[in-house]
């Protein structure tokens, strides 16, 4: 034990988990900090909906597919974005819908 300069005994031993004087036990207020910090964590996760745009996008042949993210784009060039939609259903109705158009084969 080492006495510091307000002539109170402190323990400078690593890993010990005994109380200070006049302190509190560490090891256990990590472990509820870790705790309450990872119940925010999860309680933010739950509660934040997902997003997941979808695009209808067309090739140069014709040809259009359901891309399920509309921030990510095909590789390469020769595509075009015919429409971007909040969710699956929205754009398979603007997949048919551009098949009776004509735009999509």
């Amino acid at each position: 034990m080492v006495v510091n300069k307000t002539g109170r005994s402190t323990f400078i031993e690593a890993g010990n988990i005994r109380k200070f004087l006049g302190g509190h036990n560490r090891e256990q207020t990590m472990k509820r900090f870790a705790f309450a910090a990872s119940v925010v964590t999860l309680g933010l996760a739950a509660t934040v909906p997902a997003r997941a745009d979808y695009a209808l996008v067309r090739w140069d042949n014709g040809y259009c597919r359901i891309w399920w993210e509309a921030s990510a784009t095909p590789w390469g060039a020769g595509w075009a974005k015919v429409a971007i939609t909040p969710d699956y259903s929205t754009a398979a109705a603007a997949f048919d819908q551009a098949v009776q158009a004509g735009t999509c084969r």
